[in-house]
């Protein structure tokens, strides 16, 4: 059995965001398990292919995007990794995106076992949101959720 140290996960975390960067899926996943969980608002997906797959085709949608990290937290085999995500989108006319976003991750046999991702989605719409109805859509939403804070 393989217990990494605080350092060492610290490390992979590191190393995962930087092959992000590098758009180099084949060093990212390296740090994976095979059977990975990586949980999303959207739906789990289960298998190192399975996100592989997902991340070739979230790259494929950003003509530039990288993470930047704000912070890691390491709690035994659990880490919290607080990072601002950056990108331009090809789909939506060179949208520009930046959100702060919270992922945590597990390690087992000195790999990631699972990963729970949370991203803010309507921040995401409204920053990507394009065209009258769409704006109108979303800003009603927001509306509504922001209603108690003022």
């Amino acid at each position: 059995m393989i217990n990494l140290e605080s350092a060492e996960m610290k490390k992979i975390i590191r190393d995962i965001l930087e092959a992000f960067n590098r758009k180099d899926l084949s060093t990212m996943f390296s740090f994976y398990a095979d059977d990975v969980i990586y949980i999303r608002s959207e739906g789990t997906l289960k298998g190192k292919e399975e996100v592989k797959r997902y991340y070739t085709w979230v790259l494929s949608n950003w003509s530039t995007i990288r993470l930047i990290e704000k912070g890691i937290i390491v709690e035994g085999d659990k880490a919290a990794l607080e990072f601002i995500q950056e990108g331009t989108s090809l789909k939506r006319m060179g949208k520009k995106l930046s959100l702060l976003c919270l992922d945590s991750f597990m390690f087992k046999e000195g790999k990631v076992q699972e990963v729970h991702v949370c991203q803010d989605r309507l921040l995401i719409a409204k920053q990507l949101a394009d065209g009258w109805f769409e704006n109108t859509i979303i800003n009603g939403v927001i509306d509504q959720m922001e209603k108690g804070l003022h």
